[in-house]
C-alpha cells in the first residue's frame, strides 16, 4: 500500500449516497467497500524502533498497538473507519493518536479473531454512520476479486477436499434455478490461503445468493476462509481454466 497517496474514497462516498437513495444499489456499495482504504485511529507504543534508509519505521519486539473504538448503548465496541482526513478531524479526542491505514479485509481479520472484543466497525460515525457488525461482514462478498499488481496468486484443487461441504452445496444448488455450475478450488494469495468457490449464475440475485451460500459452508470451513466469485468475472474465468465443476445443473 502506498502511504504517500492521500486517503479519499470518493467512489465509496458516492456509493453510500446512491445506496441511500435506492437500496437496490447496495451491491455497488459493497464492491466499493472492498476497494476502500480507511483511516483507523490507534495508539502505538513502539519499543526499540528505528528508521530505514527511506524513512520507514522498523519496530522491535514488545511493541503494542491499541485500536480506538466507540461503544453503542449496549456497551458493544466498534472499531472506527474514516474515509478521509476531513472525517477523521470530526473525532474530538484530547490524547494524541496515530493512524493506521486498513482495508475492509483487515477489519474482518481483526473482528473474526476468537479473542476479539469488537462487535464490528463503523464508517464515518459522525456523518454517514454506516455500521457493519461481524455477522454482516461474514455474509457480504464483493462481486469483484481484486488482484493488485505484484501479488502472487496460485489456484488448484484442495488437498483436503471438503466432501461434506460440497454435498451440502450440491443439495442447495439443486433447489435453485439460477445456478448453472459451480467449482471449488484452493487459492494461495501471497501468504493467505482460502477456498475459492466460483459460481455460474443464470438469472439470480448474487447479493441474496452469496450470504446463503456462506451460511451453508460456514460449519465445514474449520477455521479456513472462503472467497466466492462469479464465473462471469474476469478472475472467475481465469480461475476455472482446466478445472472441472463439482456441480452442473440438469435443468
Amino acid at each position: 500500500m502506498d502511504i504517500n497517496k492521500p486517503v479519499t474514497n470518493y467512489q465509496l462516498l458516492n456509493a453510500i449516497d446512491e445506496m441511500r437513495k435506492d437500496n437496490k444499489k447496495e451491491q455497488i456499495f459493497i464492491n466499493e467497500l472492498f476497494k476502500a482504504k480507511f483511516l483507523c485511529p490507534a495508539q502505538a507504543q513502539l519499543n526499540n524502533f528505528n528508521k530505514n534508509n527511506i524513512g520507514q519505521i522498523i519496530t522491535g519486539e514488545a511493541g503494542t498497538i491499541s485500536l480506538a473504538s466507540l461503544d453503542d448503548q449496549q456497551g458493544k465496541h466498534y472499531l472506527i473507519a474514516f474515509t478521509d482526513w476531513k472525517e477523521l478531524s470530526k473525532w474530538k479526542q484530547e490524547e494524541i493518536v496515530q493512524t493506521l491505514i486498513l482495508t475492509c479485509e483487515d477489519y474482518k481479520r481483526i473482528l473474526t479473531k476468537e479473542d476479539s472484543p469488537y462487535a464490528g466497525f463503523v464508517i464515518n460515525p459522525y456523518s454517514a454512520n454506516i455500521l457493519l457488525d461481524k455477522d454482516t461482514l461474514e455474509n457480504i462478498h464483493s462481486n469483484e476479486m481484486l488482484i493488485h499488481a505484484g501479488e502472487t496468486v496460485l489456484i488448484g484443487e484442495p488437498n483436503d477436499y471438503p466432501t461434506d461441504m460440497v454435498e451440502k452445496l450440491k443439495d442447495m444448488f439443486k433447489k435453485l434455478t439460477e445456478i448453472g455450475s459451480a467449482y471449488l478450488l484452493w487459492m494461495a494469495r501471497n501468504e493467505e490461503m482460502s477456498y475459492l468457490l466460483v459460481i455460474d449464475t443464470i438469472n439470480g440475485n448474487e447479493h441474496d445468493l452469496f450470504p446463503k451460500v456462506g451460511e451453508v459452508c460456514k460449519p465445514y470451513l474449520k477455521g479456513k476462509f472462503l472467497d466466492i466469485v462469479l464465473l462471469s468475472s474476469q478472475f472467475g474465468q481465469s480461475a476455472i481454466e482446466n478445472q472441472k465443476p463439482f456441480y452442473i445443473s440438469s435443468k
